[in-house]
């Protein structure tokens, strides 16, 4: 076997297996959304800077919320994990859009 063939299977193994765990979350995540809310847009929590501060907020189709915060970086991601996990058991029947 020659040292080409060599590196393309070295090279080959670990970049399938590192694209499966970046997007297995959010694939789970719309899963969720899609069984729990038939026929609606889909649903997203964003978090955004605006000048050195963060904001979270929800978006459904052309509806959002009104922009939570301001937080941290850290504090915005673990809001947008929060309201994942609660549209995702809940629904979007709860959130007030604008």
């Amino acid at each position: 076997m020659s040292t080409t063939q060599q590196g393309f299977r070295a090279a080959d193994g670990p970049r399938a297996v590192a694209q499966a765990q970046r997007y297995s979350k959010i694939v789970e995540f719309e899963n969720e959304v899609a069984r729990g809310t038939p026929g609606e847009p889909p649903t997203s929590v964003e978090i955004f800077s605006d000048s050195g501060r963060w904001y979270c907020m929800v978006r459904r189709g052309d509806e959002k919320t009104r922009p939570m915060g301001p937080y941290t970086k850290l504090q915005a991601e673990r809001i947008q994990e929060a309201r994942r996990m609660l549209i995702a058991k809940r629904g979007t029947a709860r959130i007030m859009f604008e």
